[in-house]
């Protein structure tokens, strides 16, 4: 699933350089969303196999810094692209390296085969009944449950903030093309060491109690931002978000590994991967409520405080899981 979700986010990013047509670049850029959200699921769920015994939480800190690396070569690769042809010039080279990157996991990972379904019709209904069956399961286990959506609300105020950030600093503090792109490298740089730092942290604190330190880093960060709208604060802020942004993902994805039944880490995957995208529209929806006037955007930012102390306090009901996978 993870090559066929790949083939297709690389195919319509590649079609998103040459075509013309604004409806037809939104249709694009849908299929390629879509194909690289559900290809994400795939890819966290081969963690358990790849991972060596004892080390998952710093495996998934080596991989999350793998991937911020890869963010801050593309920013460089591609901005001769962007200056030489526009902003459409750099799907296509995004595609290919895309593709070229994605080669060793297609090539070095083995996986047992499972039964194939006679058609689309019977995959569909399987994956509806399996969902079905999945949702009854987690919300029987209260700490499965709990997780699912304390990462819920916290992930509506860090999608925001992702989708958002170079609005705000563009309309806010007013930084030009060149000044963004080099604030985004360095917290990119952040988001690499926080990742492999709290993905060791993992190991001796525990997965919970670490997400709870990174979460408290977001509210943190944002706070600086609405006590002080300032371009010197940002760039205190923007190195605190990327270094919990960095340790976010690889800490979240290992405590869901280890409140989870191994026979079922895929299926608890694509729950988490469904609760993950529900949250990338309460938070975009509030924010774009909240800074109708650009004076509100202290407002809209307590607003997503507000979703990571909701998620903080649910998270700390959480049981501790009773059999650490990374010890």
């Amino acid at each position: 699933f993870l090559r066929w979700t790949t083939y297709g986010c690389v195919t319509a990013t590649l079609l998103l350089g040459v075509t013309p047509h604004l409806l037809t670049a939104l249709v694009l850029f849908g299929i390629a969303n879509f194909c690289y959200q559900l290809g994400t699921i795939f890819y966290d769920a081969l963690l358990w196999r790849v991972a060596p015994p004892g080390r998952l939480g710093q495996t998934s800190g080596i991989g999350a810094a793998f991937g911020y690396a890869g963010s801050m070569i593309g920013l460089l690769l591609l901005w001769p692209f962007v200056r030489w042809g526009g902003y459409q010039a750099s799907f296509a080279p995004s595609a290919l390296c895309f593709l070229l990157f994605a080669l060793p996991s297609f090539l070095m990972i083995r996986e047992a085969r499972g039964p194939r379904p006679s058609s689309w019709r019977e995959l569909m209904r399987t994956a509806w009944l399996r969902l079905g069956i999945t949702v009854r399961f987690a919300r029987r286990h209260r700490g499965l449950w709990g997780f699912l959506w304390a990462s819920f609300f916290s992930s509506n105020a860090i999608n925001t903030v992702l989708v958002f950030m170079a609005v705000y600093t563009r309309k806010i503090i007013g930084f030009t093309n060149t000044q963004l792109m080099t604030f985004f490298l360095f917290s990119q740089a952040f988001a690499i060491a926080g990742a492999i730092v709290f993905g060791k942290a993992v190991g001796r604190w525990g997965a919970k109690r670490t997400l709870a330190v990174v979460w408290c880093g977001w509210i943190a960060a944002l706070g600086l931002l609405v006590a002080d709208v300032s371009e010197r604060l940002l760039w205190v802020a923007g190195p605190i978000t990327g270094f919990c942004l960095g340790s976010t993902w690889a800490t979240a994805r290992v405590l869901l590994m280890e409140l989870s039944p191994k026979d079922q880490l895929a299926e608890m995957f694509g729950l988490a991967g469904l609760f993950g995208r529900a949250s990338s529209i309460l938070g975009p929806l509030l924010w774009g409520l909240l800074v109708w006037d650009p004076a509100r955007y202290p407002v809209a930012l307590l607003s997503l405080i507000g979703l990571l102390v909701i998620g903080l306090w649910i998270l700390s009901r959480v049981p501790e899981p009773p059999v650490s996978v990374t010890t």
